[in-house]
Order: C-alpha cells, then structure tokens, then sequence
C-alpha cells in the first residue's frame, strides 16, 4: 500500500512499531490495537442508534476476548460503540460549533502575517489539532491532564471566536 509505506518512511520506527504493533510481533491478538478496533466498529455496528452504553466497551471486550481493556484507544470509535452514531455526530458537530468562529477568524491571517495575534490563534489551532490527532490513537478523556488541556484550548478558542464575533467594546 501505498500511503502505508509513504507514512512507514516518515513516522520513526519506535512509534510506526508501537501503532502497527510490529515493534513486538510476540502480542496476544486480543492486545493489538487494530483487534480492538475492530471490536469497537462491529460494536457500532449491532447498535448504531443506541450504543452500548457509557463504559460499556471494557465489560463487552472482556467477555469476548477474555483481556481487559479500558478503552478501545480511538476516541471516535468508542463514542460510536458507546453512544450510537448519532451521538458521536452530535458531539463532533458541538466541538466544531464552538471551533468554527476561530478557523473563520484565522482566514484573514492571509491579509496580515506578521500580526501577532493570529500567531497565537494559529498555535492554539495548531495545538488542538495535535490533542485530537492524539485522540485517534488513544483515548485522553480517562487522563486528567490531556483532557483538561484539550477542553482548555477548546474554549480558549470558543472564546476567541465569540470575542471577535462581538467586542466588548
């Protein structure tokens, strides 16, 4: 394939072998990443209006394979298992509801680089657009420190959006 060799020669080998699990070809198939996921998309697909049920990835994988896991390590793919598809849509849409105003803010970047504070409005997309990158390889919402910081810059941006949409002035 192509794009899995393209992504095989820029991604180092200690984390390209720690996401396809080559790193340590000795693993249990129920302890690889892509068995999970594919346990999490077949649970979307019994239930994709309901779900599961909120924390109901781990008992269910358990009982089918026999090895717990807390999450499915995908946050995408836990929240359709969990809460249906459209739940996760919902969700999705509210965090790019409350991003929206500041990737429209950042479209007049264009006219002026060298304004500071659009440096600092791109950084703040920059670095949520890393959290959410992260959550596709693993679940953040069970740490306290990668969640906070996710739904901190959410809001900052949220609030830089709205705060340009109508100043206080």
């Amino acid at each position: 394939m192509p794009l899995r060799d393209g992504l095989r020669r820029l991604i180092p080998i200690y984390i390209w072998g720690r996401l396809s699990d080559s790193l340590y070809p000795d693993r249990p198939l129920p302890s690889l990443r892509l068995t999970q996921w594919q346990f999490a998309r077949q649970l979307s697909e019994q239930r994709p209006w309901t779900g599961w049920g909120l924390r109901n990835f781990t008992p269910l994988y358990e009982e089918a394979t026999g090895w717990w896991f807390g999450h499915p390590h995908n946050l995408g793919l836990m929240l359709m298992a969990e809460i249906g598809i459209p739940g996760t849509l919902l969700f999705c849409g509210l965090v790019a509801g409350a991003l929206f105003p500041a990737v429209r803010l950042l479209g007049r970047w264009r006219k002026n680089p060298r304004n500071l504070d659009d440096l600092i409005l791109f950084s703040y997309l920059v670095a949520f657009a890393s959290c959410v990158l992260f959550n596709l390889l693993d679940v953040t919402l069970f740490d306290f420190r990668g969640n906070l910081l996710g739904w901190m810059l959410l809001g900052a941006l949220w609030g830089i959006g709205e705060n340009w949409r109508s100043p206080l002035s």
